[in-house]
């Protein structure tokens, strides 16, 4: 990989991945956690007990629990055990399970608020994390004037490349988990035909389903019943072939037009920070290819980055056994890499 000029060699910082991976596994709370209101939500305050050395500010994804996630809690105590401040907000629009014309702009201007308060950022140097869908809003996040000068690294979990290739998984493969194909779905019809109030609401309810029955995917005979002649049209939408071509391009057609704020941007500048992708090698959600194209395309552009995918993840769940030992040494090596670079180099 080519460094963007001027830009210093950082060597890893195994330790912090060791304390990282290990307070995960065994699910430790190392520092303290307070929830205060900002603006129009709640955002939960990760602090270590000594000064921390960065503050993360970790987007959820389309999670019901949002911030309150026990994956997402976990996680940010891990973070935390490594000296890390770490805010983690709720996004409304996120937590309501939606993809919308105005999210973009609503997450950015959170973002924005937050690093620009002194008194929840207490650090010069901002990390930016995201997970699955949210990862495009930490990308074009970091590409903000009022943001790039401060973010040092951002840190992508399961995100993805190329939007269309994602919808098209999630409408027509059949080993997309339909907690995907349900929720562009519902997203869909709530934007572009809100008089559809039948089908809103059955997809909601799908999806909620769905979301809070997390741990496998559910199929949609179980999460649709036909019997009813609305959830019976979705069903035949979402899963006959035919339907499922002609949704997909309704769908590709708005990630054209309204929702392009979806898009990866085509081209990232010089001074791009360094980038962490870290997807698991059977994500039912956001196919692992994603993040190979996204390495490829930094790579191209010169901007330092390190890629891990890992047998140990899933989407959103992870089962860490030190008897895995190659894969565990993927996972702390890629973590190594990323805390390095959390503070500017001296």
């Amino acid at each position: 990989m080519r460094r963007p000029q001027g830009q210093q060699r950082l060597t890893s910082d195994w330790q912090g991945a060791f304390k990282l991976l290990l307070a995960y596994q065994r699910n430790q709370t190392p520092g303290k956690l307070e929830t205060i209101p900002h603006r129009d939500t709640q955002v939960d305050i990760y602090d270590p007990p000594s000064e921390p050395r960065s503050t993360v500010i970790f987007v959820p994804g389309l999670a019901i629990r949002g911030r309150e996630d026990p994956r997402i809690r976990r996680l940010g105590w891990a973070l935390c055990a490594t000296g890390l401040r770490v805010l983690i907000p709720d996004v409304p629009s996120i937590r309501a399970l939606t993809i919308s014309t105005r999210q973009p702009d609503e997450v950015a201007t959170l973002l924005k608020s937050l690093a620009g308060d002194r008194a929840l950022v207490t650090t010069d140097d901002i990390v930016l994390m995201s997970v699955s869908f949210s990862s495009i809003f930490v990308l074009r996040a970091a590409l903000d004037k009022a943001l790039a000068d401060r973010v040092n690294t951002l840190g992508l979990i399961g995100g993805y490349f190329d939007i269309e290739k994602v919808a098209d998984f999630l409408i027509t493969a059949e080993c997309a988990d339909p907690y995907g194909r349900l929720l562009i779905a519902r997203s869909y019809f709530a934007e572009f035909e809100p008089a559809k109030a039948k089908a809103i609401a059955a997809l909601k309810q799908a999806v909620q389903t769905s979301a809070i029955n997390n741990r496998e995917p559910i199929c949609l005979d179980t999460l649709l019943d036909i019997s009813d002649p609305v959830e019976q049209s979705l069903h035949w939408l979402l899963s006959d072939s035919k339907a499922q071509q002609e949704f997909r391009d309704k769908v590709l057609n708005v990630f054209d037009s309204t929702w392009a704020g979806y898009r990866v941007p085509t081209e990232f500048p010089n001074r791009m920070p360094p980038v962490f992708l870290l997807h698991g090698s059977n994500d039912p959600v956001i196919p692992t290819e994603e993040s190979y194209r996204l390495a490829r395309r930094l790579a191209s552009q010169g901007i330092s980055h390190h890629l891990c995918v890992s047998d140990l993840l899933d989407h959103g769940n992870t089962s860490i056994s030190l008897r895995r030992i190659v894969d565990v040494y993927r996972l702390v090596a890629g973590f190594a890499w990323f805390l390095a670079r959390t503070r500017k180099p001296c």
